[in-house]
């Protein structure tokens, strides 16, 4: 929704009004202005990210395409019988590691994953060839995680000891306070909702309708290029009713009838000013949750803006050296371990750095 106003409210503004309608105006400006800075921020946000993923996208494919070729180089070590146990799971930690990076990754989304994840299926096969992972290959998620799931639960468990009754305390009540604001919200919500659906309802409301509606109209049109222009205004005069958009309406109203809703509104003229009020809260919240509505928009957004150009371009710099000295260490890595003797006191190290 963009809520647009023109000079007619200045000019509405120029006669004497009444504190109910200065509230009015003011609240409309408000929910006017929000919306254009929420719309601005999240075109803003897109630019950004954008231009920011052109700068970066070569190296992340390249660090991911050599990450890729390591797992299924690392996973062809399976088939040597000289493997020790733990060197098996070992290898089936580091891959795993591996995979869960590039499918978190937004720039390994061209990888296919399915060469990796039937390597590690046979893996489990051979490394737990009598376990229930031979035999349901396809939890081998579940079981690189369940170490990690098990050392959290325990901590979990100590920090609840130590706490003790007193922080069980603490923590219901702070559940019921939070309970508590939950249910208040819903209320509100509830009791918004209905005071938006009798505002609706109203006569004045379907006065400004269908006013406006006559205006729009498109069958009195003998122009071919106006008429279709006023069936897209009609469509979107017809989706703000259905979905309640009171100050798309308003916007419809004065643009095309030329003078502010306020004469239509009447007795409904406070409700519809504590409809906008809402309506202004509800954008203030959203602004807030714009960097929430796409996981990758948000992450690269928060990840590389800065408060100027230059520290902007400093931080995507710093990026980049760290993914190519990332991308060079792979290659090489890839490139030596030629052998399971070379293989092995890499393992050595990353089994030590699991302990």
């Amino acid at each position: 929704m963009k809520v647009t106003t023109t000079n007619a409210t200045a000019q509405a503004s120029k006669t004497a009004q009444s504190p109910q309608e200065k509230r009015f105006d003011q609240a409309w400006q408000r929910v006017a202005n929000q919306q254009q800075e929420n719309d601005g921020f999240r075109e803003d946000a897109q630019a950004f990210v954008q231009a920011t993923r052109a700068c970066i996208q070569d190296k992340e494919k390249a660090y991911m395409d050599v990450m890729y070729g390591l797992c299924l180089h690392l996973l062809s070590f399976f088939s040597r019988k000289s493997l020790a146990r733990w060197q098996r799971e070992t290898l089936l930690e580091w891959v795993g590691q591996y995979l869960q990076i590039m499918q978190n990754n937004p720039f390994g989304s061209h990888l296919n994953m399915e060469p990796i994840h039937q390597g590690l299926e046979d893996a489990l096969a051979v490394t737990y060839p009598d376990s229930e992972y031979a035999a349901d290959p396809g939890d081998e998620e579940d079981f690189l995680s369940e170490e990690l799931f098990e050392e959290l639960f325990a901590q979990f468990e100590e920090a609840g000891a130590k706490g003790g009754s007193g922080q069980n305390a603490d923590g219901a009540d702070a559940d019921g306070a939070y309970f508590e604001r939950e249910r208040a919200h819903d209320q509100q919500r509830y009791d918004e909702s209905l005071a938006l659906k009798r505002l609706m309802k109203s006569s004045s409301m379907n006065k400004l309708f269908r006013k406006v509606a006559g205006i729009l109209h498109p069958d009195k049109e003998p122009d071919e290029t106006e008429r279709q222009n006023k069936n897209r205004l009609m469509g979107e005069l017809i989706q703000a009713r259905n979905t309640n958009d009171i100050p798309r309406i308003f916007s419809f109203y004065l643009e095309y009838v030329g003078q502010s809703p306020l004469q239509e509104l009447g007795e409904d003229l406070d409700g519809a000013t504590q409809l906008l009020e809402r309506q202004y809260r509800h954008l203030c919240d959203e602004k807030e949750r714009i960097l929430h509505e796409d996981p990758i928009t948000g992450a690269l957004y928060r990840r590389f803006h800065k408060a100027t150009p230059a520290a902007t371009q400093r931080a995507i710099n710093r990026h980049l050296k760290e993914t190519q000295t990332q991308t060079t260490a792979l290659q090489a890595l890839l490139e030596e371990t030629t052998s399971l003797k070379k293989l092995k006191p890499y393992l050595e190290l990353h089994y030590e750095m699991l302990l």
